[in-house]
C-alpha cells in the first residue's frame, strides 16, 4: 500500500467535488500535482448545507454499503493544504478531515486525506430522488462534470453526474474566475474608445487594403 509517509513535505488529497477540476484549484492558488483517479468504496455522493459562493449545497460523501464515489488524487504541498482547509471551512467545523483508503485503476491503493461534511444528509434508497434542498447549483454541477471529464473518470460515473438535478443558480464562481483573470493578466495597451467621438468608416482605406490582398 502506498502512503503519504514517502514524502513528508506533501500530502495526498482525494477530491470528489469541485476540486476535481484543475481550474478550480488554480482559482485558490492551490499547487496540486495529479497522481491518479481513484474510487472510494462504501460511500455515496450527496450534497448538503447551502453555500453562498456556489449558490447551492456542496458535495459530501456518506457511508453507504456497496456504493462508490470516484474522484482525483492530488499531491499537495502541506503549506497549500491549509488553503484547502480554509476553503472547506474546517476551522468553522463545516468539514472534518479523515484519512481513508482509495483504490486506483493501475497504481494500487493509497491512503488519502478526505473532507467530509460535519452534517450528514438523511439516508435515501438507491432509487429515491434527491430532495430539492440537496440539489447542487448549476455551476457546481458543471465544475464537477468538467473535472470528471478532464481526468477521464469512468463513463458511467460521468453519466450519473450529468443526470443530477440542479437548482438553476450560478453563485459567484464565474465572477471569481473573471476577477482572477483580469487581476493577473497583463493590462490591455489598446487605445480606449471615446464614446463622445463617433467612429467614421473610411471606405477608401478599406478598398486599398482589400486591393493589396
Amino acid at each position: 500500500m502506498e502512503s503519504t509517509t514517502t514524502e513528508p513535505s506533501t500530502t495526498l488529497f482525494f477530491a470528489y467535488g469541485s476540486h476535481m477540476f484543475t481550474v478550480r484549484n488554480e482559482l485558490d492558488n492551490i499547487r496540486a500535482e495529479f497522481v491518479s483517479i481513484a474510487r472510494l468504496d462504501n460511500y455515496r455522493l450527496d450534497f448538503i448545507r447551502y453555500s453562498k459562493f456556489w449558490g447551492g449545497p456542496q458535495a459530501t460523501v456518506v457511508p453507504t454499503a456497496n456504493a462508490q464515489v470516484w474522484g482525483v488524487i492530488w499531491r499537495v504541498n502541506k503549506d497549500d493544504i491549509e488553503i484547502v482547509d480554509e476553503n472547506k471551512q474546517v476551522h468553522l467545523k463545516r468539514y472534518y478531515v479523515t484519512y481513508t483508503e482509495v483504490n486506483t485503476p493501475h497504481m494500487g491503493k493509497f491512503v488519502c486525506r478526505v473532507y467530509i461534511q460535519k452534517i450528514s444528509p438523511l439516508p435515501r434508497g438507491d432509487n429515491d430522488d434527491i430532495p430539492v434542498e440537496r440539489w447542487p447549483s448549476r455551476s457546481y454541477k458543471k465544475v464537477m462534470i468538467l473535472g470528471a471529464i478532464e481526468h477521464n473518470l469512468p463513463c458511467y460515473y460521468i453519466r450519473n453526474l450529468k443526470k443530477l438535478k440542479h437548482n438553476g443558480e450560478f453563485g459567484c464562481y464565474r465572477m471569481a474566475k473573471l476577477l482572477k483573470l483580469f487581476t493577473t493578466r497583463e493590462p490591455c495597451t489598446c487605445t480606449p474608445y471615446d464614446p463622445r467621438r463617433p467612429r467614421i468608416l473610411n471606405m477608401k482605406k478599406l478598398r486599398e487594403k482589400k486591393n493589396v490582398k
